[in-house]
Order: structure tokens, then C-alpha cells, then sequence
């Protein structure tokens, strides 16, 4: 009685370990969420297939527009700013 016992709580125990180490579903859809946020993403997934040379702005015009970019950046801001008091913790809720 005792052996028996033994052997189906050892059997059980055997049994509990190994199937903790099967395949979960977590296993099986690993990584596909993200591959599939990162598909859905994608404008023109054939775009790498296409070798013909990007059409938009000519030199000239990009080179004002980039000047202008930069230019941007080196102007300093003329505006001064306002700070508005209006009155402290202490004078709120007294009349």
C-alpha cells in the first residue's frame, strides 16, 4: 500500500515537472505581435525593389531650403516673456 502510494505521488511529481516544460502559446506566437505592428507600418512594402532615383526638389531649391533650416536656428527669440502673479496659497478661499 505504501509502495504504491509512493510510486503514484512519484509518477504524479514526474509528471507535473515535465509538462511545465512543454510548449506554451506564449511559446508558439512569440515575436508575431510585434511582427505584425511593424508590417502594418509599412507604407510600400515594396519600396526596396523599386531602383529608380527619388524625384523632388532640384539642388538649388533644396540648398534655399536647408539654408533657411539653418538659419532658423541661429536667430535669437525677440519675444520676452510675462510672468502673471495672481496672488498666493494663503489668499485663496478668503474673501
Amino acid at each position: 500500500m505504501g509502495a504504491r502510494c509512493l510510486i503514484i505521488i512519484g509518477l504524479i511529481a514526474v509528471l507535473s515537472i515535465f509538462s511545465g516544460c512543454g510548449a506554451t502559446q506564449l511559446d508558439k506566437n512569440w515575436g508575431k505581435s510585434f511582427e505584425s505592428a511593424k508590417s502594418n507600418q509599412i507604407l510600400n512594402p515594396e519600396a526596396g525593389q523599386n531602383l529608380d532615383p527619388v524625384v523632388g526638389l532640384d539642388g538649388q531649391a533644396a540648398e534655399s531650403v536647408l539654408g533657411t533650416y539653418r538659419n532658423g536656428f541661429e536667430q535669437k527669440a525677440s519675444e520676452k516673456a510675462y510672468n502673471l502673479n495672481l496672488g498666493s496659497i494663503d489668499s485663496i478661499g478668503k474673501k
